[in-house]
């Protein structure tokens, strides 16, 4: 199970007269980018598709893996 870390922030400003009210929260969350995956395994091929296998990065940069992309040429 990934545990995300997720910050929440808030701001307010100040003058010669006192603070005004807080901003609304913004939120960041502590992640990088996923490392490099394994080359996709071949499972089948025939004369009009493909069947491969996709394995998730070892390290998913401390995000749940939710897009993947597959170039062909």
């Amino acid at each position: 199970m990934i545990k995300l870390r997720v910050y929440r922030y808030i701001y307010r400003v100040g003058n010669i007269n006192g603070w005004g009210d807080f901003s609304t929260p913004g939120f960041l969350f502590a992640a990088d980018i996923p490392s490099q995956p394994d080359v996709p395994t071949l499972i089948q091929v025939d004369s009009s598709s493909m069947l491969i296998s996709l394995s998730p990065p070892m390290d998913t940069g401390g995000s749940e893996i939710t897009l993947y992309e597959l170039w062909r040429d």
